[in-house]
Formats: C-alpha cells, sequence, structure tokens
C-alpha cells in the first residue's frame, strides 16, 4: 500500500473500527496499541526545533509486511508544524499539509477523517522521538541519524511500549 494511502486510511480505519465495536458485530481492526491504555503527547514540544529532516528507524508493521525506513521532513511556520514530507528509497513518496491543533499533535486531512500523530515523547536535544496516532493505527521511532544512539532508540520504544504499543510489530534499524 502506498504511504499517502496508509496515512490517509488510518482515519478512516479508526472510524470504521468505532462504528464496529458500537454495534457489537465483529472483531473490528486489530490496531498497533491497546486503547485500553491513556496516551498523551509531550508538554514540552518545540516546533522550530521538531522542524527538519528524521530518519525513520523504528515502524509497526503487521506480520508479513516489511517496513519502509524513509524519512519524514517537517516544515515549520509561526510555531506550528505546517507540513510533512514522507521519503522512501526512491525519494519524495507524498507532501501533507498540517495543522497542530495543540502542541505535540499534528493533524493531517480533514476532520472527520483526518489522522493526529502525537509526539509522545522526544529527547531533551531532539534527536530521537516516538511518534504514535490515539487509534493506535500507526507509530514512528525517528531520529535525527540513520544510526547510532541505541540509548535513545530503545527509549523511544520504552515509551511506545508503555503507551500500549505491541512491540512485537516494532521493525527497528
Amino acid at each position: 500500500m502506498k504511504r499517502r494511502q496508509m496515512l490517509t486510511m488510518t482515519g478512516a480505519a479508526a472510524v470504521a473500527a468505532s462504528l464496529t465495536a458500537c454495534g457489537g458485530g465483529g472483531a473490528g481492526v486489530e490496531f498497533h496499541r491497546s486503547r485500553t491504555r491513556q496516551l498523551s503527547s509531550t508538554t514540552r514540544f518545540d516546533a522550530a526545533r521538531f522542524a527538519g529532516r528524521w530518519e525513520i528507524r523504528g515502524e509497526f508493521v503487521y506480520p508479513g509486511e516489511k517496513p519502509s525506513f524513509g524519512a519524514v521532513n517537517l516544515t515549520q511556520s509561526n510555531g506550528k508544524i505546517v507540513a510533512l514530507d514522507v521519503y522512501g528509497p526512491s525519494g519524495l513518496l507524498d507532501r501533507y499539509e498540517t495543522k497542530q491543533p495543540a502542541p505535540g499533535r499534528i493533524s493531517v486531512g480533514t476532520p472527520p477523517f483526518d489522522t493526529q500523530y502525537w509526539v509522545l515523547w522526544v529527547d531533551a536535544d531532539y534527536r530521537t522521538a516516538a511518534i504514535g496516532t490515539p487509534s493506535g493505527s500507526f507509530g514512528w521511532i525517528i531520529d535525527r541519524s540513520r544510526s547510532g544512539g541505541e540509548d535513545r532508540i530503545k527509549a523511544a520504544r520504552d515509551v511506545l511500549g508503555f503507551n500500549g504499543y505491541n512491540l512485537s510489530r516494532l521493525q527497528t534499524r
């Protein structure tokens, strides 16, 4: 599935899962995170420091899928993240306009089908971050470098686990 489809479909899938759960029928969609766990975004988010290029060092995948391990670039203006570019091995895959409704929360799409990507944790020097969705449909560990910083990657992994993510589905490099 193309990255654009994945990013925009997570909102629709979350709505579908909610409707299935409300209707009492079927098992619903199994996401990467237990929604019984509370989720919160970091309160010490600085869009200017968060902007720039990040390498995807960890990605949640379903059994049989392979992670892309691409990169993302975030653009900020007036203290808010306003764009997200997603890169794959062959270059730019997609560009998304974003909104930032609250510190550490980046929204892609239009309600009610928008998806919010929450920055769950970022290290003090803005080198590594853990990002997830409240639904649990998506999660990344991003880092400024393609390698190194294993202690920070482990910390981001621990944050995702604490927030109810199924770490057996997390592929890291």
